[in-house]
C-alpha cells in the first residue's frame, strides 16, 4: 500500500475494498450465557440434539387416533388422549381413541381422523371420509434426530434459531462476544447536540453511527468531540483504542484541517486502503492500529452511513462469528424516476423500496447530496449505478439495508 501522503489518481473498486476488509476480520473470542440472552447473537459451537424430536409419533390434529382401514365407518371410543399423555389402549379393528393435538399415538393406530369429518361422538363416533395411513401423524424425529447437528457454528440466532435450540434443550449457548465500537467525531464546526448555536453543526454522525453499530450486532461507545488539532485527533484515536473497533467520521480527506492519517502514521498504523472508487464516501479509510481494526470515515453524513454500510457493518457480523450472509443483500428492480451515475465511480443512490401489486420498485429519494441527512428517512435501499444513468423503468441492483412495505 502506499503511505499516508498523496493518494494514487487510481480508486480502489468498492468490491476489491469489501474484500480487504473482510480478509482482515476474524471472529472474536466466545462467552457462554443463558438461552434467555441469545436473541441475534452468533453461535461459537455446534447445537446437537440430545433426543429424537418429538419424541414419539404423535398426533398432529385434534380427532380420533384410528386404523385407516376402518374409515369411513362406525367406531367404539375406547377413551381419550389429552397431549402430553400416553394411552393405555391398543386399537383394535373396529376401535378408536380420541386423542387432542400433540398426544402419542396410540398401539394399534395408523392415523388420525380429525374432528371435523367425523361426527364427534364420546361412546362411539362416525368417521364420514376415508383416511389415508399416516395421515396427520408427527413421526418421531420428524423434527430432530438424536445426534444430530440443528444449528451449525457461525449461525445467527433469530428467534427461529432460539426455539430450536430450546428444543434441544440448551440452558445456555456458546457465542461470540460482540465486538466494542468506539465511534470519534471531528472537526473544529462540531457541537453537542445540547450546546449548538446558530454556526455550529450538530454533532448527528456519531449519535446515528452508534445506531447502525447497534442494528449490526456492536456494542457502540461516543467518544467526546475531537477538535481540529494533530495531537488532540491523535491522543483521541489512541485512547479509543481499548475497543475492538475504531470509528472516526471527518478529518479524512485532503484538506488542511484533516488529520486522522497524520495521527494514525504517528500511532504506527498500517493503511489498508484509503480513497475508493465510490460516491457518497471516496474518501474512505481502513488500517489496523496495534492489533485494532479502524476506520475512517467521511464527514458529510451520508458518506459516514453509506460507507458504514458497505463497509464496518460486514466487519462487525464477521467479528460477530457470522459465516454467511455479512453483506447486505442485492435485489435487482425497477427504479420509478432517473437515476444518475458518477463518472467513473459506483454511485450509490437513496431510494425507497416498496412493493406493488407483488413487485418491487425503487422510488428515488428527491435529493441525493451527501450532506442532506434527511435523504436517509425512510431509505431502505441503496441503488447501485456504474454507468452514467438508468431511465426511469429501466432495472437496477438495490442494496436493502432497511425492512420494505407496501405502497
Amino acid at each position: 500500500m502506499r503511505g499516508f501522503g498523496t493518494p494514487s489518481e487510481t480508486l480502489l473498486a468498492v468490491d476489491d475494498a469489501v474484500a480487504i476488509v473482510l480478509d482482515q476480520i476474524k471472529a472474536l473470542e466466545a462467552e457462554t450465557i443463558p438461552l434467555g440472552e441469545v436473541h441475534r447473537r452468533v453461535l461459537a459451537e455446534d447445537v446437537v440434539a440430545v433426543a429424537d424430536v418429538p419424541p414419539a409419533d404423535n398426533s398432529g390434529m385434534d380427532g380420533y387416533a384410528v386404523r385407516a382401514a376402518d374409515t369411513p365407518g362406525t367406531l367404539r371410543v375406547m377413551g381419550d388422549l389429552p397431549a402430553g399423555r400416553k394411552s393405555l389402549h391398543t386399537l383394535t379393528p373396529g376401535t378408536a381413541v380420541r386423542i387432542m393435538t400433540g398426544a402419542v399415538i396410540p398401539a394399534g393406530a395408523d392415523a388420525v381422523a380429525p374432528v371435523e369429518i367425523t361426527d364427534g361422538g364420546a361412546q362411539s363416533v362416525h368417521v364420514r371420509e376415508a383416511v389415508k395411513p399416516g395421515a396427520h401423524l408427527r413421526r418421531r424425529g420428524e423434527d430432530m434426530r438424536k445426534g444430530s447437528v440443528v444449528l451449525p457454528s457461525g449461525t445467527p440466532l433469530g428467534a427461529g434459531e432460539v426455539g430450536v435450540a430450546a428444543s434441544a434443550r440448551r440452558a445456555t449457548l456458546k457465542v461470540t462476544r460482540r465486538p466494542v465500537v468506539a465511534i470519534v467525531a471531528t472537526g473544529d464546526e462540531l457541537a453537542p447536540v445540547n450546546e449548538a448555536d446558530g454556526m455550529s453543526i450538530v454533532d448527528s454522525n456519531s449519535y446515528a453511527l452508534a445506531a447502525l453499530v447497534e442494528e449490526a450486532g456492536g456494542i457502540a461507545r461516543r467518544s467526546p468531540l475531537v477538535r481540529d488539532d494533530l495531537d488532540a485527533t491523535t491522543a483521541a484515536i489512541e485512547h479509543a483504542l481499548d475497543a475492538d473497533f475504531v470509528i472516526t467520521t471527518g478529518g479524512v480527506s485532503v484538506g488542511a484541517y484533516d488529520f486522522v492519517k497524520d495521527a494514525l502514521e504517528r500511532l504506527g498504523a498500517q493503511m489498508h486502503f484509503w480513497r475508493v472508487a465510490m460516491k457518497p464516501g471516496k474518501p474512505v479509510l481502513f488500517a489496523t492500529v496495534r492489533g485494532r481494526t479502524f476506520f475512517g470515515l467521511p464527514g458529510n453524513p451520508v458518506s459516514a452511513l453509506v460507507s458504514f454500510t458497505l463497509f464496518v457493518a460486514p466487519a462487525i457480523r464477521k467479528a460477530l462469528g457470522q459465516s454467511t450472509a455479512v453483506t447486505a443483500p442485492t435485489v435487482w428492480m425497477k427504479t420509478t424516476a432517473r437515476l444518475k451515475g458518477a463518472d467513473g465511480r459506483r454511485a450509490y443512490l437513496r431510494v425507497h423500496v416498496v412493493s406493488r401489486d407483488g413487485v418491487l420498485v425503487a422510488e428515488p429519494m428527491r435529493s441525493q447530496g451527501s450532506h442532506v441527512s434527511t435523504s436517509m428517512v425512510k431509505a431502505n435501499g441503496l441503488a447501485m449505478i456504474d454507468g452514467d444513468a438508468v431511465e426511469a423503468g429501466g432495472v437496477v441492483p438495490v442494496m436493502l439495508i432497511g425492512a420494505v412495505s407496501g405502497s
